[in-house]
């Protein structure tokens, strides 16, 4: 008599639990749309900073990417059978990628309103359509540079910043499914239409820093929804 050497566990799973889940995910039946829902995600984004790392360099600091992964943060209410107003959020000030030397970041965050529309197809999917006004806003910093007073002895760390802000507009088309009654997942495609002009501000006095940065690219996302 033959014995499987197959670790137990594994069976367990196999033949057990993934059997399980996936017969919970089928059957859960969809009530209904979400009333209020929050989007959770990672977005791809794509810029073009060419003036701005000109200026950089004329500074002796290096380039900044061309691309940008934000975070994106959404809440959404139901207020029609088929239209979702609410609030979006695109954001990399906890997450960098855009760096430059001497430990500079250029963190940008998108913000606005939301209307999008959309329609359930095959029980389990959604095709859904957005356009969202935003206020972008980019800043220049470095939070780690050091004061010295030579008098005192004393050191200390400040932070060194300037700032841009622009309008824009963002809309988008994507693909939703549903995986139980109160999750599901989506992806989407868009367009960001927005730039940062060469008018940097400074908190105090004026910055040699100057360089636009155009935002009007192709924006990919995707995301985890949990609605009630």
């Amino acid at each position: 008599m033959m014995f499987s050497r197959e670790p137990f566990i594994y069976r367990f799973l196999r033949n057990i639990i993934i059997p399980i889940l996936l017969g919970i995910i089928l059957v859960t039946p969809i009530y209904s749309q979400y009333k209020f829902s929050y989007r959770l995600g990672l977005g791809l984004g794509f810029t073009k900073p060419t003036k701005f790392n000109e200026s950089l360099s004329e500074q002796e600091l290096s380039s900044i990417g061309s691309m940008w992964f934000p975070i994106n943060y959404d809440f959404s209410v139901n207020v029609y059978p088929s239209i979702r107003l609410g609030y979006k959020k695109l954001s990399t000030s906890l997450i960098t990628y855009n760096r430059s030397s001497e430990n500079y970041i250029l963190p940008i965050i998108f913000r606005g309103l939301t209307i999008e529309s959309f329609f359930t197809f095959k029980k389990r999917f959604e095709a859904n359509f957005g356009i969202s006004p935003m206020y972008g806003n980019v800043k220049f910093m470095n939070k780690k540079l050091t004061v010295n007073d030579e008098t005192l002895g004393v050191e200390s760390s400040t932070t060194s910043e300037i700032s841009n802000g622009t309008l824009g507009l963002f809309n988008w088309i994507g693909v939703r499914m549903y995986i139980l009654s109160f999750m599901s997942v989506e992806g989407s495609a868009g367009y960001i239409y927005a730039k940062f002009d060469d008018k940097w501000k400074a908190k105090k006095g004026s910055t040699s820093i100057s360089g636009g940065i155009n935002m009007s690219k192709p924006f990919f996302r995707i995301a985890t929804v949990i609605g009630w």
